[in-house]
């Protein structure tokens, strides 16, 4: 396995479970979704270069993916294995509470520079989020069902995403 995208609504944890399979694997890219189709203050990219963009990283050999479901229609056919981050919405809910507090005034690592974390901005963006939660994870499911040779790990709690963990470090 060489292809790896880990996906997920908001708040998931696709990030921090992207950079741990990354750093199992160094020599794989980790590229972020959100840099791909960001610019700055939270500005999107015309959709027609965010997919010429992720169609040009996805022909390549070996790379981790992380993002929502908005990558998987282009990404999914070209993947080996993917990891769908799936933790009660209580878990989602308070980590998208915390996460602007935690990051007030800085971008995070995996976003383009000039997305600041402001709480009362990102709290729109929040409640966005959540109240859009059953549709995401819909939309996800409906995607990988039609997977037809990648590895899909479905992981609602930490000891699934250790099992695919194991199994993404043990190919290498």
């Amino acid at each position: 396995m060489q292809r790896l995208i880990v996906t997920g609504a908001n708040g998931t944890g696709k990030s921090f479970v992207a950079a741990r399979m990354s750093a199992a694997r160094p020599a794989i890219p980790l590229v972020s979704f959100d840099a791909i189709k960001l610019m700055s203050d939270w500005q999107q990219r015309p959709r027609p270069e965010i997919d010429r963009d992720l169609s040009q990283l996805v022909a390549t050999d070996a790379w981790i993916l992380e993002g929502g479901p908005s990558l998987l229609p282009l990404a999914l056919p070209q993947a080996d294995a993917v990891l769908w981050l799936d933790p009660p919405e209580l878990v989602r809910a308070w980590r998208l509470m915390v996460r602007p507090w935690r990051n007030i005034g800085k971008p995070r690592q995996e976003l383009p520079e000039g997305n600041r974390e402001w709480p009362l901005q990102q709290y729109r963006f929040v409640l966005r989020s959540l109240k859009n939660g059953s549709r995401l994870r819909s939309s996800i499911k409906t995607c990988l069902e039609g997977a037809a040779n990648q590895r899909i790990w479905h992981c609602r709690n930490q000891r699934d995403i250790e099992t695919a963990f194991h199994e993404w470090h043990a190919s290498d």
